[in-house]
């Protein structure tokens, strides 16, 4: 909690200095509180939002915690603009035991459209990924991407990123250390660098598609199916080179929301104990429908399939191989500021899970409710 009063003080300090050094100040519901100068300049960016978390499970078994309330993210956002040309970002979450740096990036305009980006951002493989969370039409990102999380892998990387636009065209090209977190500042542990290439096109404003292509070499580690409260039905090693691909689109027209996300990492080294599968595949399927209004001010009922697998596995491997999803939800936007969201999900393995004193210990699904309340500000 240090780190965020220190900012909190510095915040506060710039807001009563902007009489002498600026003539703006704006605060946009859910958007933040502007301080810029009068020709606009530059901008200072204070926001944030907290959202708190209710989660109930059917299954209780090892003594495991049936039903939680939990404060899932809070939040502050610190940004400065100049000229468009030059950007500072950081933000930073208080809701775990410490405060962590979740983002800490400087971005510099190079030419028309075109940046570089560095410090600790979000890997450009998943689209889903880069979704704001306080903007999520889920509680959770899709079980797949959380199984790579907790590689970890895709999460906030420390890194270098250029990317840029032409036309309807977006690129992206990153490198970074392959081993963070957004909830831990991880040092970097191996003298491998995860490269990331991605492509988007949209042929309309409502239409869009794209593309990626991932490749690291992993330490020995462990790769789980893991659920959207990231536990597990099952863990596997995995070591050595991997390559991965994804694709996604989405048409976003109000009422109507589809979108999808499929991605497949195959992992080069032989089967052995410490490489126990050789593909793993994650992704999803989402329609959303908007019964009234929109996402500041509507309410959006959602349904969602997903499935997370390895493919190939070592001739003894006992765990599940298979975690299918079936989600369905609502959201309700009360305005910029409030919303609630409801998650109902069962999730299905292929086999029973052999992972010993855990809440999913030989079971093979599972049935949870997920719902939060979210405030930005």
């Amino acid at each position: 909690m240090k780190g965020l009063v220190r900012f909190s003080i510095i915040a506060l300090f710039i807001m009563i200095a902007q009489n002498i050094y600026s003539q703006t100040i704006a605060y946009k519901p859910g958007n933040g509180l502007h301080i810029s100068s009068t020709n606009n300049d530059w901008d200072f960016l204070f926001a944030g939002y907290i959202n708190s978390i209710y989660s109930f499970h059917n299954v209780n078994e090892n003594n495991a915690v049936q039903n939680n309330l939990n404060v899932h993210r809070a939040r502050i956002d610190l940004g400065f603009n100049y000229l468009n040309d030059y950007n500072l970002f950081f933000e930073f979450d208080a809701a775990g035991q410490r405060t962590e740096m979740v983002l800490a990036q400087i971005q510099a305009k190079l030419f028309y459209a075109n940046y570089l980006l560095a410090g600790k951002f979000i890997n450009p493989f998943s689209p889903e990924n880069n979704r704001t969370t306080s903007g999520l039409s889920t509680i959770e990102r899709y079980s797949g991407l959380n199984s790579m999380f907790m590689l970890p892998a895709l999460d906030a990387q420390y890194g270098l990123m250029y990317f840029g636009s032409a036309s309807n065209l977006k690129y992206y090209f990153s490198l970074t250390n392959g081993n963070g977190e957004a909830a831990q500042n991880i040092s970097e542990n191996n003298n491998s660098k995860d490269v990331t290439a991605r492509l988007e096109y949209k042929t309309s404003p409502n239409f869009g598609f794209g593309a990626s292509i991932d490749y690291t070499k992993e330490e020995t580690q462990q790769l789980n199916l893991a659920d959207h409260t990231f536990d597990s039905f099952s863990i596997a090693n995995v070591n050595g080179k991997r390559l991965g691909y994804l694709g996604n689109f989405e048409y976003n027209e109000n009422p109507y929301l589809f979108r999808g996300e499929m991605f497949q990492y195959n992992f080069n080294e032989g089967l052995s104990l410490s490489n126990e599968v050789k593909n793993f595949l994650g992704g999803y399927l989402e329609a959303g429908y908007f019964l009234s209004g929109n996402n500041n001010d509507g309410v959006q009922l959602i349904g969602r399939f997903e499935t997370a697998r390895y493919g190939k596995t070592i001739d003894n491997f006992t765990g599940p191989t298979v975690l299918n999803s079936y989600l369905l939800g609502t959201n309700w936007y009360a305005n910029t500021i409030f919303s609630f969201q409801l998650n109902l999900i069962y999730e299905n393995a292929n086999k029973n899970s052999v992972i010993p004193l855990t809440r999913l210990t030989s079971r093979s699904d599972e049935f949870e409710i997920l719902s939060t309340v979210q405030l930005k500000f």
